[in-house]
Order: structure tokens, then sequence, then C-alpha cells
């Protein structure tokens, strides 16, 4: 082996640590910069959680404000079935049993959160009272279920008797535009077809 090559295994042991590794060279300049970067790259953390908290604290008042629209229409309906959809219906089915027919009257109040709706029904019946359980296929209904996601009042009817007519989804109505009359003449209009 010549001097010069004993000279190079040389120098590269000195330039080396203990374990054979060398060290890291002794300008410092480009850690700072790796430093500065790293806590740039951390500052995205910050900015993605405060954005995920905005986002969250936004989902948290609009559902809170859709809840409290929800509780307003459903007690907003409870009023109308009380002051006005139950006296009308009440009133229809004691002028039936003047005449000899009868029926019944059906209120479901809703669960809220639990997906069952309001529910206001009359049964009639053109001959005497009913017997049993009222059935849409045999028995004239009116029938009046507050949709809560669609925020309006459906309804379903019936004008079956002795085995004749029809039953099912009718129409809609907003709760603000129900009136005594409005549900009078519906049970007027079932109990002119089911008479027929």
């Amino acid at each position: 082996m010549g001097p010069d090559r004993v000279g190079k295994i040389l120098d590269f042991r000195a330039s080396s640590d203990i374990s054979g590794h060398r060290p890291l060279p002794p300008h410092s300049s480009d850690l700072s910069g790796a430093d500065t970067t790293s806590i740039d790259l951390l500052a995205e953390v910050d900015h993605i959680f405060e954005m995920r908290s905005r986002r969250m604290h936004h989902s948290a008042d609009m559902q809170s404000q859709a809840d409290t629209e929800n509780t307003r229409l459903q007690d907003e309906f409870a009023s109308v079935c009380v002051e006005t959809i139950e006296p009308a219906m009440q009133g229809f089915l004691e002028r039936l049993r003047m005449n000899g027919g009868g029926g019944l009257l059906e209120i479901r109040e809703g669960v809220r959160g639990a997906g069952v709706s309001p529910r206001v029904r009359l049964w009639m019946s053109l001959s005497g009272e009913l017997i049993g359980r009222p059935r849409q296929d045999q028995h004239p209904y009116l029938q009046l279920d507050f949709d809560m996601a669609q925020q309006r009042v459906n309804v379903a009817e019936g004008d079956m008797w002795k085995g004749h007519g029809t039953s099912g989804p009718a129409e809609t109505w907003m709760t603000s535009e129900i009136t005594a009359e409005l549900v009078t003449q519906s049970l007027l209009h079932i109990l002119r077809r089911a008479a027929l």
C-alpha cells in the first residue's frame, strides 16, 4: 500500500467518530432552515383544527336552529289540532250520530326524535256505531298527519263503504291554512261519496 493510500485512510479515521460514522458538518445554517420549515408546517395543524372547530360549531348552530323550528312547527300543528281540527271533527261526529251514523275520533301525539308524527283521524259509519277496529278498506275516514321533514300536513282520506269506494293519500295542507270550514268541507266531500 503506497504512502498516499495510507494517508487517505488516516484522514478518513480522523474525520469519523468512534462509531465509524462521520460527524455532522459544523455549518448550522441548514439546521435552522429545517427547524423553521417544521414550525411552519406544524402551524398547519393549528389551522386544520381551528377550521374543524368552526365547522362543528356552525353545524351545531344549524342543528339547533332546525330543532327549534321543528318544535315550533309541531307546536303550531298541536295548537291547530286542539283549537280547530278536533272541534270540527267532533262536531261532525255528533251530527253523524244524530242522523243514525257513528264514528271514532283518534288523536295521536307525535314523539319528537322517534319518527312518530302527530295524527288526527276521524272514522265514519253511515249505519250505527263502528263495530270492531275500523279499517281503511271498509270505513270512510279523514286522516291528517303532520310531516316534520316537509313542514306540511299530509291528508289521506277514504270513502269505502260496503265494499265500494277508494282510499289513500289525497293532498297536502299548510298548517297555517287549516280552518274549521276546510276540515268540515273535506268530511262532507268524503261522506257524500261514501253515501252514493
